[in-house]
């Protein structure tokens, strides 16, 4: 077995025995965890690797979120979805789904990808001329991201930067540095997308 599989296996099997239903609650106001793919240990592990995670996400990036571990949800079998495609968010329904089924030892970051892109959609990063110019040119290593179907590929760059930012923050320092520190002012200082433009334009390194 995978080390670093047994070793998240281990820790989920820890959190399994505190979140032991098919439907979890955090607390952060609102969000929401509904396990769908029932009690099997790919799904178990999925669902325990999640909600690890989003104890370590600011509260406003998911606050009043769903998340559905639901590996046959229809939503990945829309028109141009690659079958490689792990997590979905879905806009209308604010909602995240997981597949459980692909690869559950990277669930979580899954999940925080999919919170980068409701970052994205719901906070106006959209609009933002500053992280558009650091998308124009983002380093070697994000760079070579592709947008899923219906995604902006500035949007996949953000999605992919903050997953990065928050499980492996040393890669996006030293492959993308200008996008970490965005990102970390973003984190830092809270989805405002306007001061997080004004804080980085103004940004003089410690």
């Amino acid at each position: 077995m995978d080390p670093r599989f047994r070793s998240r296996l281990i820790a989920a099997i820890v959190l399994i025995v505190v979140v032991c239903s098919a439907f979890s609650v955090s607390p952060v106001a609102g969000f929401r965890l509904e396990n769908r793919d029932g009690s099997g240990t790919e799904a178990a592990l999925a669902e325990a690797l999640v909600l690890q995670q989003s104890s370590k996400i600011r509260e406003e990036f998911i606050e009043n979120l769903t998340v559905y571990i639901d590996s046959r949800s229809e939503v990945f079998r829309q028109e141009g979805m690659s079958g490689g495609v792990s997590g979905v968010y879905v806009l209308e329904e604010n909602a995240i789904y997981i597949r459980s089924d692909r690869d559950p030892a990277r669930a979580d970051e899954v999940f925080v990808q999919q919170v980068g892109y409701r970052a994205y959609h719901t906070m106006g990063f959209g609009q933002s001329k500053a992280f558009a110019a650091l998308a124009e040119n983002p380093g070697t290593y994000l760079a070579r991201i592709t947008a899923p179907a219906g995604e902006e590929r500035e949007a996949a760059i953000f999605a992919e930067a903050f997953m990065l930012y928050h499980t492996s923050p040393e890669v996006l320092k030293t492959y993308a540095p200008e996008v970490h520190t965005y990102i970390d002012l973003l984190v830092k200082n809270g989805g405002d997308r306007a001061a997080v433009d004004d804080l980085y334009l103004h940004y003089l390194p410690e």
